[in-house]
């Protein structure tokens, strides 16, 4: 692989080489409450993590290309054992015209809590729940950049699976998903050609985004195999249309994000993020609060696939400022209609030196309803610990 990128730095530069490397090392436990609903009974999870860059810049740092491989070692859960190329990729800028073109991740969205515009990329679900890991997608991604906005078009010529826990998995149904027997609506199943489209711009403090995917599906709909005690993934082809957009008001940022999908096999739905953040700076020695509201909402209730579709998010980020970088976010997720705390998540990072860095991550869930998605998972709480190695 390393020999590839070389030749392919060397193809496009015409000249020596001289590249620009990085590895972070990430020892990873996971502590489980308790025994899991389904005879996953492990409370312990531990995974090594790799992850290294390689990149080479040249004409003034206007063409760039980059690889980044991911691999994850993780005990008891072999799904969870799995290697991705998340970047691949060669940048290049001429004048107003920027192109993108190998495996890559490309990220849309404004708010915290939840990112329903973020669909060119395909969620890793085994590295966590929270949808924010993305697994690397092959592009071709043109970009014309105008007074009036950037223009960025997306051909995206092979789809990759969701990633799902095993047997001996946490956060899973009383049914295997098998990703071997993966069913698609359209006869060209993975190789399907999707098209995605984005519109961005400014206006003074005002920042927002129209976008457009047509292709397949990201999120899968379920076949149910009961024979083999499993579910098969189905992807069906969609159509969203999604805008987000946040404005700065002094020390408030308000955002927003709104989309409408239309499937096959299924009606469409709305679903929309919309919230504040609001900003303290400097309180103590450089100490940042921000405090975080935003209410989420999905047309399609309880018989979706959104964990929450009623609810409000209320938390607060920290930031130290100091020198080992130390932040916290937490916060809580509400049922609007029960009024009652939903869940729980804390994230906390610092780094000990210049090479090692800390980070913990705490899940909760409570007073979940059968006919909720997230009941399937409510024994599932955990704390995570991580230590992670920069060389």
């Amino acid at each position: 692989m390393i020999k590839l990128f070389i030749f392919f730095v060397s193809l496009y530069s015409g000249q020596a080489y001289c590249l620009e490397h990085s590895l972070e090392v990430t020892h990873e436990s996971r502590f489980y409450e308790g025994p899991g609903k389904y005879g996953n009974s492990n409370q312990e999870e531990i995974s090594l993590i790799f992850k290294g860059e390689v990149s080479h810049s040249w004409d003034e740092d206007r063409k760039v290309v980059t690889l980044i491989p991911f691999g994850r070692i993780s005990s008891p859960d072999d799904e969870r054992s799995h290697a991705d190329i998340r970047e691949a990729s060669f940048v290049g800028s001429w004048d107003r015209l920027e192109l993108r073109a190998g495996i890559s991740k490309i990220f849309w969205g404004v708010t915290e809590s939840l990112h329903i515009v973020d669909v060119v990329n395909q969620t890793d679900l085994v590295e966590n729940t929270d949808g924010e890991d993305k697994l690397g997608q092959p592009m071709i991604n043109p970009t014309y950049v105008s007074d009036f906005g950037n223009f960025t078009y997306f051909f995206l010529p092979y789809f990759r699976q969701r990633t799902f826990t095993g047997t001996e998995g946490r956060y899973r149904t009383p049914f295997v998903v098998d990703t071997n027997r993966a069913l698609y609506t359209h006869e060209d199943e993975e190789k399907h050609i999707d098209h995605a489209f984005r519109y961005s711009h400014y206006i003074g403090d005002l920042e927002f985004g129209l976008s457009y995917f047509k292709g397949t599906d990201r999120e899968p709909l379920f076949f149910f195999d009961f024979e083999g005690e499993s579910v098969r993934p189905l992807y069906v082809q969609s159509e969203q249309f999604s805008l987000d957009a946040q404005y700065v008001w002094g020390a408030w940022l308000l955002k927003g994000e709104l989309m409408r999908r239309d499937r096959d096999l299924k009606k469409a739905f709305v679903a929309a993020v919309a919230g504040f953040e609001y900003s303290f700076t400097n309180i103590y020695k450089g100490l940042d609060i921000g405090v975080i509201g935003e209410f989420l909402y999905d047309e399609r209730g309880t018989t979706g696939q959104a964990f929450f579709n009623n609810h409000t998010f209320l938390g607060a980020r920290l930031a130290l400022n100091d020198t080992l970088g130390t932040e916290v976010l937490g916060g809580v997720i509400f049922n609007n209609e029960e009024g009652e705390i939903q869940s729980f998540r804390l994230e906390a990072a610092r780094r000990i030196n210049g090479n090692w860095k800390w980070e913990l991550e705490v899940n909760s869930l409570f007073n979940t309803k059968p006919n909720q998605l997230i009941h399937f998972f409510e024994k599932d709480d955990y704390a995570q610990l991580s230590l992670t190695y920069y060389l």
